[in-house]
């Protein structure tokens, strides 16, 4: 495997309003093939696909630098929007830095 990407569609927030979200999960590509495109090319299929799905905002968190989501749209977000369940389940002791694209 050189590189995969998980998307999980929420249901919508009834009481906040909010239509249905996606979550990015598991972005990883090999060592080997890092710098290559492999993630330029898989993150817009994942875009692409939560559009397909009625996704109205995307989210992922990473302990890296984020780049690869900024050039794609992506902006620093806060938890207070994303899917609940995702949401209480990130550690903070990971620092991970979260993002946010509405489709």
């Amino acid at each position: 495997m050189e590189g995969c990407l998980a998307l999980r569609v929420h249901a919508a927030d009834a009481e906040g309003g909010r239509g249905p979200a996606g979550v990015l999960y598991n972005f990883c590509v090999a060592r080997h093939r890092q710098g290559s495109g492999l993630g330029g090319r898989l993150l817009p299929a994942a875009v692409a696909r939560a559009r397909a799905q009625s996704v109205g905002s995307l989210f992922t968190a990473t302990v890296g630098s984020g780049s690869l989501f900024l050039r794609h749209g992506f902006a620093p977000a806060g938890l207070r929007l994303a899917p609940e369940a995702w949401a209480t389940s990130l550690d903070p002791r990971r620092g991970a830095r979260v993002f946010a694209r509405t489709l």
